[in-house]
Parts: structure tokens; C-alpha cells; sequence
């Protein structure tokens, strides 16, 4: 008979349920192999692989920033604007084939302010310098235009 009552080699129940098996020597756990692979992989909602080219372009000229792989795989770090437009492309409410236009800027930006009407912190992504300078460049380029969808 053992200090804790039991008798015979095999601990008691509790005891064996507390216990959790240690991974081998030198191995990760699931979790530390789960994070790393993670921190690794090209994310599926990364919205930018969704540009233009021309979107690219015009988002150079209105926010300074290069869309190119570096900045592709870091989301979160663009501009509220580009994440927008981005957005914009990969759900559809800018087509495959539409190009940028002033006229989309301007309609979109007020189906923006009207959607969150009322909630005062929430801040329009296509509004302020950027927008701004997005229209300058659309104007200087002949892009003032409506534009159509097909």
C-alpha cells in the first residue's frame, strides 16, 4: 500500500488526468510550430493582390506609398486610403475592369459618409489629403469622367 492509499504501481486517476506529456527534448509544441507557420504564409484576405496596376499608380501619386511586395504582405500598414481601395476591389464594389475615376472617388466616399452617419468616430477613408491629392491626380490624368461598369 502506497503513502496516498492506492495500491499497486498505477497512480491514481486525478493524478494521470493533471498531467500533460512534455514534447521531446529539442522539439516545438503544437502552438510555438502553429505561430511560427502563421508569421510565414502570404495571407488569403490580403486585399492588395486585388490593384491595378493603375491603382498602384494612382495611390503613389495621392499617398506617397509603393504597393509592391513588401507592403502586400504587411496589412495593416498602408494607409486607411489604399486599405479602402483595395477593399473596394476585392469585394466588387469596384470592378475587375472599371478604372478610378474622380466621379467613383466622390460617389463612393459619400456612400461611405452616409453608412456611418451618426457614429462620430468613425473616420472616411476617402476624405482629407489624400483624397485630395487622389482627385488632383485623377484630374490631371483626364480621369474626371464618369465612369461606367460593364
Amino acid at each position: 500500500m502506497r503513502v496516498d492509499g492506492s495500491i499497486g504501481t498505477t497512480p491514481p486517476a486525478r493524478d494521470m488526468m493533471s498531467r500533460t506529456p512534455s514534447p521531446p527534448a529539442g522539439e516545438k509544441t503544437r502552438t510555438d510550430q502553429t505561430q511560427v507557420r502563421s508569421t510565414q504564409r502570404f495571407s488569403v484576405l490580403n486585399d492588395f493582390r486585388y490593384l491595378t496596376e493603375a491603382d498602384k499608380e494612382l495611390l503613389h501619386n495621392a499617398t506617397g506609398e509603393q504597393i509592391e511586395p513588401g507592403l502586400v504582405d504587411n496589412p495593416g500598414s498602408a494607409s486607411p486610403f489604399a486599405q479602402q481601395l483595395a477593399l473596394d476591389r476585392r469585394t466588387g464594389a469596384l470592378a475587375p475592369n472599371q478604372i478610378v475615376t474622380s466621379v467613383y472617388l466622390k460617389n463612393r466616399a459619400q456612400e461611405i459618409d452616409a453608412r456611418n452617419y451618426g457614429r462620430p468616430n468613425l473616420r472616411n477613408p476617402y476624405s482629407g489629403e489624400d483624397m485630395t491629392k487622389a482627385l488632383a491626380y485623377l484630374d490631371s490624368i483626364g480621369r474626371s469622367r464618369a465612369d461606367l461598369r460593364l
